[in-house]
């Protein structure tokens, strides 16, 4: 599988996790063809190091963003700073969502939420969300703005969602990213929602260093974190899911990719 493009559409390489091993982590990712990474920022604090990633390697592409459970984080010029970044560098925006599980008030999440919003429609940026809880309210802000101007290409990441869910998503111009669970044999329903999806709307990801897949879970010498190397088996269940051919598969999630991709890279 090393002589196929591989796109990991979710991660986050500068987490402190992978600092020590980062090197060896991208060397393994191109050595199995991983060789485009969305990588997503959580915290303003991450901004810097995404960037400076993605400046270091042509396979790592930016995206930055607070994180729904950082919400109540975000200073008071985090929007400011943020547009002044938009203005001069190729960056999407995410990871960004809402999230009704964490402590943090989901009045703060949706402000926070919209202005990333706003601000990706305003300079024609790609979006990377997070939902866990809130797909209804999450729907009626995409819908809300597209009344108002075209939404900018955007994924959800990790889809956990139902196949209703999936479809309005869908229907509104959304791109579904499964992650590691979609592996796991007991996720029959995730596992029929991927059926089902539209293939020119899957994408796949590692969500690294988090989700290791369950094959590795077990795997007493397996480290504790999740690495873009790690999708392989992941590609290879969704092709036999979707009863294609492995490279035909491959060669279609990367094209599904492109219409985030092709906004970021350099000109």
């Amino acid at each position: 599988m090393a002589d196929l493009r591989c796109l990991d559409s979710h991660l986050h390489l500068q987490d402190p996790r992978l600092a020590a091993i980062r090197d060896d982590v991208l060397d393994r990712a191109a050595a199995v063809g991983v060789v485009r990474m969305f990588c997503n920022a959580t915290t303003e604090a991450d901004w810097p190091e995404v960037l400076r990633l993605a400046s270091a390697s042509p396979a790592v592409l930016p995206f930055l963003g607070i994180h729904p459970w950082h919400a109540h984080t975000a200073s008071a010029d985090w929007e400011k700073r943020l547009a002044a970044i938009l203005e001069t560098t190729r960056c999407g925006i995410g990871e960004i969502g809402l999230d009704g599980k964490c402590l943090v008030p989901l009045e703060r999440q949706e402000e926070i939420f919209v202005r990333h919003l706003q601000l990706a429609i305003r300079f024609g940026r790609p979006l990377s969300l997070h939902c866990l809880g809130c797909w209804g309210r999450l729907l009626e802000l995409l819908e809300h703005q597209a009344k108002v101007a075209a939404l900018p290409p955007f994924m959800i990441h990790s889809f956990s969602g139902s196949r209703e869910i999936m479809h309005l998503l869908v229907r509104i111009g959304g791109r579904i990213s499964f992650s590691a669970g979609l592996a796991d044999r007991r996720r029959e329903r995730l596992r029929r929602v991927f059926i089902e999806t539209p293939l020119d709307r899957i994408l796949l990801e590692t969500d690294a260093p988090d989700q290791l897949p369950p094959a590795l879970r077990t795997a007493a010498t397996t480290p504790p974190v999740n690495e873009p190397a790690n999708i392989l088996p992941l590609y290879r269940e969704a092709a036999e899911l979707r009863h294609i051919n492995l490279q035909d598969f491959t060669h279609r999630i990367w094209n599904n990719g492109t219409i985030y991709a092709d906004s970021l890279l350099p000109r």
